[in-house]
């Protein structure tokens, strides 16, 4: 047998054997005496009660059932069994009852994870109320858009009841149930009254108790035999009926009442300033619902330090504090569920996943001065040096040989370069072994030549970068200071050594827009911030900025709006979200937004019209720092000989080895 169905059993047979004492006992249960002349008149509406009960309480097929809890009082009237028992002789069967006692505590009510459709409180008057409330909330049954009936079991005077009345709706309505009919015998006699209130009656907004409405009347009679009409005696039920006079409670449209949003300035989810509300997802979302609903969306635009200050169950200065408060009905702008929220408040379902993540600087430009050298790796160039060190003694020993030519090392070391490099060289030798060298160095040259230009090319017009910082670990050992919002240190507060660090260095940021765009100027800077608000964020470029890929996110969560706690127009939000959803318009608003982001930043200015890439001078400085470098030494070298030379002729030096080199 399932729990709920148990749970109803138990429920049913606890109420059958509570009347069956209590009718073998008579006027009296344990200790509580039964005033039967006292609830004499009561009786006679109890027909009408579970008749009306009928007609306002909602219950799924005969197969599945449908929950209803009554709280009774904390007596044993005959008046309260009459009920019970009406219920549970119910033939259909189509409710199952839970019986509650507002004066005791239900220890374990995890059994029973149905939310109940129906709720019924028997009260002497309203300040009866708010004990049975209390109780009701706390279970895992409540349920906010339930039909509740509430009954007062004392006969009251026009007066008095009206104002009765007002508090138990208005009792109600704080706790945001809106489904509510109250009944009441009238004075004197056996009529049992139906009273309630249309929240959007006559253009109203949900927000005051207006007219209460008088919605049923309800008699049980009996009719006296008529033996010359052959009528037999029988009771009756004499009904009237006012509810179609004023439609539903929750209608399908709603006024163009406002509706009250709280948000904080966050792309790309709520685009604009503190004094105007542009566009965004989420307001493109709301645009939507409110149309379809006929309401007019009123924004409330939360301070930045607000919107990323620890979150609290503060409701004075807190984030939550206006929804808490029940001043706004929603709240908006990339906000998640956490242990607070939903204790305090109401979420609409999940329509968009973000995280959050490190954003750091992106790496640098590596030096353009080295663009000439990179295309091989430094074996390859010390290699391709000694290649031509090597080949120049060669040839040198070659003219040697030959006697051709009267040079030094140097003008051969030229003449090897040439080859190499697949120019002209001014060296003509006479041999054909030696010819035969440097046919092959010339092809060695010639591959040299064309492996080094075509390599050249490609390292000219394509950009190179410094290691980028990608994890945590890089950024900790790369001397790195970690910021971001107040609300994000918790996530840090884990036993590991990482958790630990970021934790002891983390500064916060009141505005996190400010921070984000340090990491323009600050090569050694993180900011732990929403990845979809850091690829809009009007503070910073997304091409300035590298976000940490998805496997290092800091926490991933599900976006959704939060609501005050219980929302009646929750379940018509949340239809209409799932709709949006289901056609994809989130997706063409979130490519509307990505689109304006790229239509709105700037073209490369390296990149002509044609798409061609354009050479500047820091493109090829390295070639032109070796020549630098050359003619510094070639300077360095004329000084040192005109300095040799001078002393030379002043201090009468002899002829040596030096000559031979240097004049």
């Amino acid at each position: 047998m399932c729990p709920q169905v148990g749970a109803r059993v138990t429920s049913t047979i606890l109420s059958l054997l509570l009347l069956l004492a209590i009718i073998e006992t008579h006027r009296t249960v344990g200790d509580i005496p039964v005033d039967d002349d006292d609830n004499e008149q009561l009786l006679t509406v109890v027909p009408c009660i579970r008749r009306l009960c009928e007609k306002y309480f909602h219950s799924d097929r005969a197969m599945k059932g449908s929950l209803a809890i009554i709280n009774i009082k904390p007596d044993a009237s005959a008046f309260q069994l009459n009920i019970l028992k009406s219920f549970n002789e119910d033939a259909r069967h189509e409710m199952g009852v839970m019986v509650k006692d507002a004066r005791k505590k239900h220890w374990n009510a995890s059994h029973v994870t149905e939310k109940a459709k129906n709720y019924l409180m028997l009260i002497g008057d309203s300040s009866e109320l708010a004990a049975p409330i209390h109780q009701l909330r706390r279970l895992p049954t409540w349920n906010p858009l339930a039909q509740v009936v509430v009954l007062f079991t004392s006969e009251m005077t026009p007066l008095v009841f009206e104002i009765e009345v007002r508090n138990v709706l208005q009792e109600l309505f704080d706790n945001s149930v809106l489904n509510v009919n109250v009944m009441v015998q009238r004075y004197n006699t056996s009529v049992l009254e139906v009273w309630t209130w249309f929240p959007y009656e006559s253009g109203g907004c949900a927000d005051n108790i207006d007219q209460i409405r008088l919605v049923d009347e309800c008699e049980y009679v009996e009719v006296e035999p008529d033996e010359e009409a052959n009528v037999r005696g029988s009771w009756m039920f004499r009904e009237r009926h006012h509810f179609s006079d004023f439609g539903p409670k929750i209608p399908k449209y709603y006024n163009y009442c406002p509706l009250k949003i709280s948000t904080s300035i966050w792309e790309p989810f709520v685009v604009g300033n503190e004094s105007h509300i542009e566009k965004g997802l989420e307001v493109l979302m709301l645009d939507t619902i409110t149309a379809r609903m006929r309401l007019v969306p009123v924004y409330n635009v939360i301070e930045a330090s607000r919107a990323t200050a620890r979150i609290t169950a503060d409701n004075q200065t807190g984030l939550y504090a206006d929804v808490i408060q029940r001043r706004t009905d929603l709240m908006i702008g990339g906000l998640y569920e956490n242990p607070i929220s939903r204790k305090l408040l109401s979420a609409t379902i999940p329509y968009y996943q973000d995280d959050l993540t490190w954003c750091v600087p992106t790496a640098r430009h590596a030096p353009k001065w080295l663009n000439v050298f990179i295309i091989f790796n430094i074996w390859t160039w010390l290699i391709a040096i000694f290649i031509i060190f090597a080949a120049a003694a060669l040839i040198y020993r070659f003219n040697y040989v030959e006697g051709l030519y009267r040079e030094n090392y140097t003008w051969v070391l030229l003449q090897s370069l040439a080859f190499s490099l697949s120019v002209y060289a001014h060296y003509w030798p006479r041999r054909v072994s030696i010819r035969f060298f440097l046919i092959g160095y010339m092809f060695y040259g010639l591959h040299w030549n064309a492996a080094y230009h075509s390599f050249l090319i490609s390292v000219l017009t394509r950009p190179r970068y410094e290691m980028q910082i990608a994890t945590v670990e890089q950024a900790i050992e790369a001397g790195f200071r970690f910021s971001g919002a107040e609300s994000t240190l918790p996530h840090f507060d884990k036993p590991d050594a990482i958790s630990r660090h970021l934790a002891a260095v983390y500064r916060v940021c009141p505005r996190m827009d400010e921070c984000l765009a340090l990491l323009r100027t600050e090569r050694l800077q993180a900011v732990a911030i929403s990845r979809a608000h850091s690829s809009n964020s009007r503070s910073i470029g997304e091409a300035e900025m590298y976000c940490f890929p998805k496997t290092d996110n800091i926490y991933t969560y599900s976006v959704s709006m939060l609501a005050k706690k219980d929302f009646h127009l929750l379940p018509k939000v949340n239809d209409l979200i799932r709709r949006i959803s289901e056609s994809g318009l989130l997706g063409k608003w979130q490519k509307e937004s990505e689109k304006i982001r790229i239509d709105e930043g700037g073209e490369d200015d390296n990149v002509g019209a044609d798409g061609q890439t354009i050479l500047r001078l820091d493109h090829i400085e390295g070639a032109f720092l070796l020549g630098a470098v050359g003619l510094g030494l070639s300077l360095v070298a004329f000084v040192g000989e005109l300095v040799y030379y001078w002393a030379k002729r002043k201090y009468r030096w002899r002829n040596n080895l030096l000559d031979r080199w240097i004049c």
